[in-house]
C-alpha cells in the first residue's frame, strides 16, 4: 500500500489484490521454456512519508527491466509473489516455492527476482557454465520529498547470490535519482557471503537525504545483475531522518567478522560447544552499528553482557570510535569470553554514543557442553526448534549433507548425531561420515543404518567404525549420506543459524559440493561407548542370504560375547539373543512376517546395524 502525507491529509489506496500463486514466477523465462507461475536492524518509529507494501501486486505506474547479459533466452523481471524462490536449489529441487520473505506484511505479498528459477528452465536441471548473468531492475514513479530535508530509506529483504567478486556480477543495489537519468548507488548486500542466506527478513535502512533531500522528484530503483538464487524485497518506505541514530544488526559471538581473519579459522556461532573448544578458542563477540542519522556519532561503541544461570557472568565494551553519517562500522568486544561452568549461556549486545542512549538489545545463546558440538538451536534435542530440512536419500542418488567444525584442541570424534525430519520415510537407509573441509577429503564413516519409525521426527546418533583423532588447526565436516531409491525418502532438518558453512554434496548431478541456505541439524560428539574400541579393528560382520527366506547366517571374526536384535520398521524388537559367541551363528527365523528388518549387534563398545530383507 502506498501513502503520501502532505501536512495534515494523506491519499490511500484501498484496492486490495492477494491471490497465491501455485505455479513458478511468470516473470522468469527460462533457456528455451516459459516458466509460469540489516539482520534485524532497528526501524524507525516515525510515521513514513512514502511507503509501499504491495498489497495491490506490482505498483501501477513503476517500469520493470530485465536483459540477458549474453544474449540468451533466459530473463527475469521482478514481480509480485506469496512464494518465494522456485530455483532448483531451493531445498525442494524446485518442485514448489520456498525460502519466502518473511517481511512485516508478507501476506500481502511482495516482489522477487528470481533468477535461479529463471536459470533452472527445468525442474532438477543441475547448475554448471550454461548458466547466465541477468540483470533484474525496477524503478518507482516520482516521489515528492521537497518539504523534507533529512530523510532515510527503509525497506525489508532476502537474498542469496554467487559470484561476488566476479565482473559480471553486480550484488544488490539501490539507485537513487532526482531526475531518472543520473544516479547514485547504494550497496545494500551487506557483506553476506557467497551462497549464504541473508537474515529473514535482513531490514536496511540508509540515509539518502545527500540526493534525495528537498527534491520534488525523487525515484527509486532496486536492481542487480546475477546468474543464480534470488533477491526478495518488502515494505519500501521513505522516513524523515533522526538527527542521532545508531543500529546494530549482525551479531556473532564466533568472530565471523574479525576474527577468524587473524585466526585462520570459519567464525562460525557454536550453539553447543564443548569446554575443551571454547577453553582454547574462547568466545569473540563482534556487530556491526550503523549511523543511519543526520549527524556524526561520538564515543559509539559496542555493549557486550553474558549471562550465566540468570546472572551476569561477563561484561565488555568495544574501542570507542566516531561514527560518522551513514558509516557502516564493525565493533568487537576488547576482551574474549573463557566460560568456566558448563550450560545455557544468554549473549546480549547493544551499541550507545555520546548523542544515542542505545539500540536495540540483540540476543543469542550458546550451551557450553562436555561433548557435543552443534550449531542448531534445539536446546532440549526434542526437536522442537528443528525447522525445514535438505533431501538425502533421492531417487536419483544418495545426496551428502554437512556442517563444518573448527577444531582448536585436539580430541577424537566418536560419532555423529542428526535429526531425521519428520517427512522422512521408514526404512530408508543412510550412514555418517567424516571428512576434511579443506578439499573435501573422506576420512571415516558408520555402518548403514536404516531408519525405523521412533527415528522420525528425532534424533539418531550413529557410532564411526573407528574413533577418529582431529587435529587442532584443522576444519571437518560431520556428514550423512543418503542412499538412492526410487522415491525422495530422507530429509535431514535445518537451522536458522546464519554464520555458520555448511554443504551439500550434489550426487544426483556430477558429485560437486555446493553450500546450501541454512545449517543443519548435525553435530559431533566427542565421547560414548565407541571411544574404548579397538583402533586396529573394526566391528564387521558378514550377513546372508539377503533377501531371505527365514533363515540368515552371520559369520564374524570377532570373539567378544555379543548380543543380538532384530528390530521391525515400527521400531518393535521381534528377536533378541544376549551373550553369544558370534563366530558363525544361523539364525531361524521363518515365524517372522515378510518384510524388512535390522538387525543389531552391539557389545559394550559399539554397535553394528545391517538391514535386510525377509520374502
Amino acid at each position: 500500500m502506498k501513502k503520501i502525507i502532505f501536512f495534515t491529509f494523506c491519499l490511500l489506496s484501498t484496492s486490495v489484490f492477494c491471490q497465491k500463486i501455485s505455479e513458478p514466477n511468470s516473470d522468469c523465462v527460462g533457456l528455451n521454456q516459459s516458466i509460469s507461475v540489516n539482520n534485524n536492524a532497528s526501524s524507525s518509529a516515525i510515521s513514513p512519508i512514502w511507503e509501499e507494501d504491495f498489497s495491490s501486486g506490482f505498483p501501477s505506474g513503476w517500469s520493470r527491466y530485465t536483459s540477458n547479459m549474453t544474449s540468451g533466452l533466459s530473463t527475469c523481471n521482478w514481480q509480485w509473489t506469496l512464494d518465494g524462490t522456485w530455483g532448483y536449489y531451493n531445498g525442494n529441487q524446485g518442485v514448489s516455492g520456498s525460502n519466502d520473505l518473511t517481511s512485516s506484511s508478507a501476506t500481502n505479498g511482495f516482489l522477487i527476482s528470481d533468477i535461479d528459477s529463471a536459470n533452472h528452465y527445468a525442474y532438477g536441471q543441475p547448475s554448471g557454465s550454461t548458466y547466465e548473468y541477468i540483470e533484474s531492475f525496477f524503478t518507482t514513479d516520482a516521489i515528492d520529498l521537497s518539504l523534507y530535508p533529512a530523510v532515510s530509506l527503509e525497506f525489508e529483504h532476502l537474498f542469496r547470490y554467487n559470484n561476488l567478486g566476479t565482473g559480471s556480477f553486480t550484488p544488490p543495489t539501490v539507485y537513487i535519482s532526482s531526475d531518472s537519468i543520473n544516479w547514485t548507488s547504494y550497496l545494500v548486500n551487506n557483506n553476506i557471503a557467497n551462497n549464504t542466506q541473508s537474515s529473514n527478513p535482513e531490514i536496511t535502512s540508509m540515509n539518502i537525504s545527500s540526493v534525495a533531500g528537498n527534491q520534488s522528484t525523487v525515484y527509486i530503483k532496486f536492481g542487480w545483475v546475477a546468474r543464480c538464487y534470488y533477491w526478495m524485497l518488502d515494505d519500501i518506505k521513505i522516513v524523515e531522518t533522526d538527527p542521532n541514530r545508531l543500529e546494530i544488526s549482525d551479531m556473532t559471538y564466533g568472530g565471523w567478522w574479525i576474527g577468524y581473519q587473524s585466526t585462520g579459522d570459519i567464525g562460525i556461532d557454536y550453539t553447543f560447544n564443548p569446554m575443551s573448544q571454547v577453553s582454547a578458542s574462547p568466545y569473540r563477540v563482534e556487530a556491526i552499528v550503523r549511523n543511519n542519522g543526520a549527524s556524526s556519532q561520538t564515543t559509539t561503541r559496542l555493549n557486550i553482557n553474558i549471562d550465566e544461570g540468570g546472572s551476569s557472568a561477563f561484561t565488555a565494551f568495544s574501542n570507542p570510535l566516531v561514527s560518522n553519517v551513514n558509516s557502516i562500522d564493525t565493533l568487537a568486544a576488547k576482551v574474549d569470553f573463557s566460560p568456566t561452568n558448563y550450560g545455557y549461556h544468554n549473549v546480549q549486545v547493544w551499541a550507545t554514543s555520546d548523542s544515542f542512549p542505545s539500540t536495540d538489545t540483540l540476543t543469542k545463546g550458546t550451551v557450553v557442553t562436555d561433548t557435543v558440538y552443534g550449531v542448531d538451536y534445539d536446546w532440549n534435542s526434542d526437536g522442537a526448534n528443528a525447522g525445514g530440512g535438505f533431501y538425502l536419500g533421492r531417487y536419483c542418488g544418495g545426496q551428502v549433507l554437512a556442517n563444518a567444525f573448527d577444531i582448536y584442541t585436539n580430541t577424537t570424534l566418536t560419532s555423529i548425531s542428526f535429526h531425521v525430519n519428520d517427512k522422512s520415510v521408514v526404512g530408508a537407509e543412510l550412514n555418517v561420515e567424516l571428512y576434511e573441509t579443506n578439499g573435501q577429503v573422506w576420512l571415516e564413516e558408520s555402518d548403514s543404518y536404516t531408519l525405523t519409525a521412533s527415528d522420525i521426527g528425532s534424533w539418531v546418533t550413529l557410532p564411526l567404525l573407528t574413533p577418529y583423532p582431529l587435529f587442532a588447526g584443522t576444519s571437518y565436516m560431520a556428514s550423512v549420506r543418503g542412499s538412492q531409491h526410487p522415491t525422495d525418502t530422507s530429509l535431514i532438518s535445518s537451522t536458522t543459524n546464519p554464520n555458520t558453512s555448511r554443504y551439500l554434496q550434489d550426487n544426483c548431478g556430477s558429485g560437486t559440493w555446493y553450500t546450501v541456505s541454512k545449517a543443519l541439524l548435525i553435530r559431533m560428539n566427542f565421547g560414548g561407548l565407541s571411544s574404548v574400541v579397538n583402533q586396529d579393528k573394526k566391528f564387521n560382520f558378514d550377513i546372508y542370504p539377503n533377501p531371505s527366506s527365514g533363515e540368515i547366517n552371520i559369520i564374524s571374526s570377532n570373539t567378544d560375547m555379543l548380543n543380538i536384535e532384530l528390530v521391525n520398521t515400527l521400531g518393535q524388537v521381534v528377536y533378541v539373543e544376549n551373550d553369544i559367541l558370534l563366530d558363525s551363528k544361523r539364525l531361524d527365523l521363518e515365524h517372522l512376517d515378510s518384510g524388512i528388518y535390522i538387525l543389531r549387534i552391539k557389545n559394550s563398545k559399539t554397535i553394528f546395524s545391517r538391514k535386510f530383507i525377509i520374502e
